[in-house]
């Protein structure tokens, strides 16, 4: 349902500064996610902390080890250390050629606590991070992490799936909610050098009456309630669309039906976008999170790299 977009939405663009924090765990992935940074922002208003995750946490409970078996544990763990440091150590040296000054910090813990902690501690405006989706099973540092970061972060997440491409098409999910309200206003602040192409998509929901035997005035209800949901939907989809056409990108709207999070990654895939942006609500538990959320669905299946906004 549309509603008027919240005071202050846009107040982010007027805002100096804006703090990047980038995930690096050293495969292509974390490669794609410093390759992508430059087509969403720009280093002369934008600061950047690169950080590496190193968990020991599940070593602490292991059974009693013998003093052999211990010391090799011992020296594997200093070995890991070492190379997680390099890899921090490339990241910051490639991303410097385009930043300028960027500082890295190595941390410590579970991932995606890790990193989440960070973020916030450092207030990040902007969270990226990659993955590699859900056809690799391989055991690795931001793969499900990022889903887990989906929950906890304190700010938007940029979800990495493909090689940097300059950002010709993004799709934006617009259900009338604050938080995508201000997924409109990060489109909005981009640089002005940066204006892709946007399809505006408002997605009606399916009424719980397929599988159910009604009568035809139950029927004949549904249908007009589906038909004052989309007229709602279509108002929506073209305001959004004439804002972002107001700050000069090509916009249009569009109006689809079926389950929000499966018809966003359809139509991006239609579209050949490489950006889907979508918002999430902060503070739902994880079974809430990981059962209904329309951003999981999103980041799971997206044909393209995705932008959580969450507020």
């Amino acid at each position: 349902m549309p509603g008027e977009s919240p005071q202050g939405a846009y107040a982010r663009e007027e805002t100096p500064g804006m703090k990047i924090l980038c995930a690096i765990d050293g495969s292509r992935h974390s490669q794609w996610a410093l390759d992508w940074l430059p087509h969403v922002c720009s280093p002369d208003d934008c600061s950047l902390l690169l950080v590496h995750a190193f968990d020991m946490t599940q070593f602490k409970s292991l059974p009693k080890l013998d003093r052999k078996t211990r010391s090799a544990l011992v020296n594997v763990l200093e070995c890991s250390l070492e190379g997680a440091a390099r890899v921090l150590e490339w990241a910051e040296l490639k991303a410097s050629r385009s930043w300028g000054p960027v500082r890295a910090k190595l941390l410590r813990g579970s991932p995606a606590d890790a990193v989440a902690r960070s973020a916030k501690r450092e207030q990040a405006d902007l969270l990226v991070i990659g993955s590699r989706g859900v056809t690799e099973f391989q055991p690795m540092l931001l793969g499900s992490v990022s889903r887990k970061l989906l929950m906890q972060a304190p700010c938007p997440v940029f979800v990495v799936k493909k090689p940097a491409n300059r950002l010709k098409r993004v799709v934006l999910g617009a259900d009338g909610s604050i938080e995508s309200w201000e997924a409109v206003a990060w489109l909005r602040q981009l640089p002005e050098h940066i204006r892709p192409a946007v399809t505006v998509a408002s997605v009606i929901p399916p009424l719980p009456m397929d599988s159910l035997r009604l009568p035809a005035r139950a029927l004949a209800v549904g249908d007009q309630v589906e038909g004052v949901l989309r007229r709602e939907a279509q108002k929506l989809a073209a305001r959004v669309a004439g804002t972002l056409r107001k700050a000069g990108f090509s916009a249009k709207g569009i109006v689809l039906s079926g389950p929000p999070g499966a018809e966003l990654v359809t139509v991006a895939g239609r579209e050949r976008a490489n950006l889907i942006v979508v918002g999430s609500r902060s503070g739902r538990s994880a079974h809430e999170y990981f059962m209904g959320s329309v951003a999981d669905t999103v980041v799971k299946h997206a044909p393209c790299s995705v932008l959580v906004y969450r507020s």
